[in-house]
């Protein structure tokens, strides 16, 4: 067989429990995923190594480990010049490579996640990228639709609350103008893939990568796609103020306490997630389609990867918290459709970790040896029956903190902090992870957190710098690489009554 094509789907914040029969969120309509999941290899366990956006990326295109961090804030950096990138190997072995993305955070200042990629286009608007501004009364009945008769307040002082009401706000006027489905981002990194496709159906072998944000927060998909799973609601059009702009939820990076959220948005809440998934499988099935007319299903790899989940009110809240080391949170998707008709169908139950993503590429894509650069391992030959298992047990780190899960047991704690709340499960047990017994299994305690010592190559608490970002660190310095400007402009410009109002000449705000 030639070369194979290969085409990798990556959403964001798409959970592992919705694709395919018998998950806890089956009812949500995924035909086309569900569809090529029944063609595919399935990975079972497939675990985020790294659990946020950058790191899981950076991991899978260096096919390096993200943690521990080396290189500045959690793993939220560019990629370092010494690792070279799959898609740098793919075009040295004469591969076309492209990267089609809406997922902001690749584009930010001092990222370098395009590297390798002979084309890349970022499709601009989704979530709070940095994309359209203007005043306050460009989006104030937009607002409304969401919010009803609310309006922002002065964020209070903390980075938190001003990053997600300044995101928020940023959100808005990316979308002010979107009309038919295919104004929203998704629909358009779909439909500029399938156009990259017919470009490139005659210029084998390709390496196309599509890098999805949907249906990462905010939950706001085309509202039809909202209304098949709850026709009731009879708020605000989509989040209620508390839940957005609340202090502690900071748009999706800190999650919000269940006490304050009614049953009734709860299921509107969720339905808003489910809307988004579901319109975002229609636009991987038209993908799919465009596949199959340009007669290209014999001869290409198709991967659908995810790079972590989100809390639904599974247990206490929403969002992606290190609190929650849970497989809402930490398990990915991974299946790959391979053209060979063997490996249609089956499963495989291995722990795998999106830092295998790399080297399983390359192996795909016919290099039989990855750079020594990589400390992954080709998930490939889980398929092929090369090798039975890669590893023993998976770790996890987010943020400040990291577990350690395997097929009894999962421990998490604080890495580089003294954790008053560390936590162990019985996996037999307690399926769903919710009744603690830390204190009940010294012994399984002592041993796992020797495992995570032993990958950092110190004991634990072991304190984590900051210092290549300087003085400052967290909202109004971080966005150079992970988050937006936007914080930084509306932090100066606080005075809600009087928009156009400026800081103090002279003033600077970040120091």
């Amino acid at each position: 067989m030639d070369r194979l094509n290969i085409v990798v789907i990556c959403l964001d914040t798409f959970r592992a429990d919705i694709v395919g029969p018998s998950q806890k969120l089956s009812s949500v309509a995924t035909p086309a995923l569900d569809g090529l999941a029944a063609e595919s290899v399935r990975f079972n366990r497939c675990f985020t190594e790294p659990g946020q956006t950058i790191q899981v990326r950076n991991g899978c295109f260096t096919g390096r480990r993200g943690f521990p961090y080396a290189y500045g804030y959690y793993g939220w950096h560019e990629i370092p010049d010494e690792y070279p990138t799959i898609a740098e190997i793919l075009l040295e072995q004469g591969y076309a490579t492209g990267l089609i993305a809406d997922t902001p955070h690749l584009f930010k200042p001092n990222m370098n996640q395009h590297r390798g990629f002979m084309t890349w286009e970022h499709i601009r608007g989704a979530g709070g990228d940095g994309w359209r501004t203007g005043s306050w009364d460009l989006i104030r009945e937009l607002f409304k639709d969401y919010f009803g008769a609310y309006e922002p307040s002065v964020p209070e002082a903390s980075a938190t609350s001003l990053e997600g009401e300044s995101a928020f706000l940023q959100h808005l006027h990316n979308a002010r103008d979107r009309r038919e489905e295919a104004d929203w981002p998704g629909a358009q990194v779909f439909a500029s893939a399938r156009r990259w496709l017919r470009d490139n159906a005659e210029n084998a072998p390709f390496f196309l990568w599509i890098d999805c944000f949907e249906p990462h927060e905010v939950f706001d998909p085309p509202l039809a796609y909202v209304r098949r799973y709850n026709s009731t609601w009879d708020g605000p059009i989509y989040q209620q103020p508390r839940h957005i702009l609340h202090p502690s939820f900071s748009s999706d990076m800190q999650g919000a306490d269940l006490d304050v959220s009614s049953a009734d948005f709860i299921d509107y809440y969720t339905s808003c997630y489910k809307g988004e998934v579901t319109f975002t499988d229609a636009q991987i099935g038209m993908l799919l389609d465009e596949l199959g007319q340009l007669k290209l299903r014999d001869d290409t790899v198709i991967i659908f990867f995810t790079d972590h989940g989100t809390e639904l009110a599974d247990h206490t809240g929403w969002g992606k918290r290190n609190t929650e080391l849970h497989p809402f949170n930490t398990q990915q998707n991974l299946t790959i459709r391979h053209p060979d008709a063997r490996f249609r169908d089956l499963d495989v139950d291995a722990w795998v970790q999106n830092y295998d993503l790399g080297p399983t590429i390359l192996d795909l894509a016919g290099l039989s040896e990855a750079p020594a650069t990589m400390n992954g391992q080709s998930a490939w030959s889980l398929a092929t029956g090369e090798r039975e298992s890669l590893r023993s047990y998976v770790t996890t780190a987010w943020a400040g903190r990291v577990s350690v899960r395997d097929a009894r047991w999962v421990y998490a704690t604080g890495w580089d902090f003294e954790d008053p709340n560390p936590e162990l499960y019985d996996l037999r047990k307690d399926p769903d992870e919710r009744h603690n017994v830390h204190d009940s299994h010294p012994e399984i305690v002592g041993d796992r957190r020797s495992r995570i010592e032993e990958l950092l190559g110190t004991p634990i608490p072991q304190p984590y710098s900051q210092d290549r970002f300087g003085p400052t660190v967290g909202g109004l310095r971080k966005p150079l690489y992970a988050t937006s400007y936007t914080p930084v402009f509306y932090g100066a410009r606080q005075d809600w009554d009087n928009p156009r109002a400026l800081p103090e000449q002279g003033a600077t705000g970040t120091q």
